[in-house]
């Protein structure tokens, strides 16, 4: 097989790579990879537990899948856990996970094959927490691949969303909203930012912090919604933390905050009347991803064209500042 063709990315979102690889998406493999628990990447799990010898993820992106979506009936022959930093060998291929930083459990992916050549894919990641894999094949996620989604002001993000929680608090309560890791990861930003208004999570945000602090650290205090905790705390201002799909069908008065990854002009935005839009993302800019090209050093480049993002212009431009090869696929 052609170098560049070590690592594919097919019609339907399978990443495959080396000779027994597949990930986030079903595929005639042998070995399917779940890089973390988001939806866009545990696509076709019954169908990959039907035709895998394995399914393999990290022990907390287990957990998390288990919690939010549960897994179909006959997988505990096929699903297994490893570690970050283990080895699997499996049909001349040579299979390690590493942390990605995106949220809990997600995973980078090196595929060492029976040539030698080192195949990574990064799936989703977010600096810092994402170490970067020497490879000479890469497969790069391209969600920020436009050189316009910069965010130069990425250091100022959690003291702006931590001033302003302070502020709207003293007109009542305060909402946020968020995808799932977000929502966890801003209880430990305003707990580190001092403040102490109390934390209210709905039953399932908060079975997820629970399953943080489980497999990471300490978030910080908060309560479940509808506890008799809950309610007392709920008497004076507080902070309630939502699902960003609830958002639409959300009734209670009080400051609303979502939290994007697709901010790029300002930290903090004011966007309607007591509605404020916060750049917190789980998620590499531009800058960072092509920094990860570099440092990678990958001989071929494969750029995730099925996915949200821009994996054109992302592929373009690593052509252009790096004088490296790369393709957007499929």
């Amino acid at each position: 097989m052609a170098r560049g063709l070590k690592a594919i990315i097919d019609r339907n979102g399978a990443v495959l790579l080396g000779n027994s690889v597949v990930c986030d998406a079903p595929a005639d493999r042998p070995l399917r990879i779940v890089t973390h628990g988001h939806t866009d990447h545990t696509s076709g799990l019954s169908k990959s537990f039907q035709r895998c010898q394995k399914v393999i993820m990290t022990p907390a992106t287990c957990d998390l899948i288990k919690l939010l979506y549960g897994f179909p009936s006959g997988h505990d022959e096929v699903l297994h856990t490893l570690d970050y930093g283990v080895t699997l060998e499996f049909g001349g291929d040579a299979l390690t996970l590493f942390k990605a930083g995106h949220i809990l459990g997600s995973a980078q992916v090196l595929v060492e094959d029976d040539e030698g050549t080192r195949i990574v894919y990064t799936g989703d990641f977010k600096f810092p927490g994402a170490e970067i894999i020497p490879s000479d094949v890469l497969v790069i996620e391209a969600t920020y691949g436009k050189p316009s989604n910069r965010r130069p002001f990425k250091d100022e993000v959690e003291a702006e969303l931590v001033t302003l929680v302070r502020e709207r608090l003293k007109k009542g309560p305060v909402f946020i909203f968020g995808y799932h890791g977000k929502t966890q990861e801003v209880i430990e930003i305003l707990h580190r930012g001092g403040i102490e208004a109390p934390i209210v999570l709905p039953k399932r945000i908060y079975e997820v912090a629970k399953l943080y602090e489980e497999r990471e650290a300490k978030l910080g205090d908060y309560c479940q919604l509808g506890t008799t905790v809950a309610k007392e705390a709920m008497k004076h201002p507080y902070i309630g933390i939502y699902h960003l799909r609830s958002a639409e069908r959300f009734q209670e008065k009080g400051t609303r905050i979502y939290l994007s990854g697709w901010e790029f002009e300002q930290a903090c935005k004011k966007v309607g009347e007591d509605e404020y839009l916060v750049a917190l993302s789980d998620h590499s800019d531009f800058d960072e991803l092509i920094a990860y090209v570099e440092e990678s050093q990958p001989k071929f480049v494969v750029t995730d064209n099925y996915r949200v993002g821009d994996a054109v212009m992302l592929a373009r431009e690593i052509q252009k500042r790096l004088g490296i090869q790369a393709s957007p696929m499929p």
